[in-house]
């Protein structure tokens, strides 16, 4: 099953990304290995802080089962330190 279907909220987290220009959603940690995680890691690779203002503004995170837990990086910071593969992350947005 597709993660945006097992979690409706990544969904909309992915619905809402795609209104801001150049911001990618990924997806990463026990929810990729499991069908009751935990938590919902997701990282945000974003150019403009002020996206990131806009996707916290939405409160998306904030009372949720499972908790979602949401990490920002530029693209900068994400290539410095490997994020995406040391985690295995796997692309939500863009497709």
């Amino acid at each position: 099953m597709e993660l945006t279907s097992r979690w409706p909220i990544l969904n909309r987290l992915c619905k809402l990304a795609s209104e801001l220009n150049r911001v990618e959603i990924w997806a990463f940690g026990s929810m990729l290995r499991s069908d009751e995680p935990n938590d919902l890691d997701v990282l945000v690779v974003y150019e403009n802080r002020e996206d990131v203002v806009y996707l916290r503004e939405r409160e998306l995170w904030e009372v949720r089962l499972p908790p979602v837990d949401i990490i920002a990086m530029t693209k900068c910071e994400q290539r410095h330190y490997h994020f995406i593969s040391i985690t295995g992350a796997v692309r939500l947005y863009p497709p």
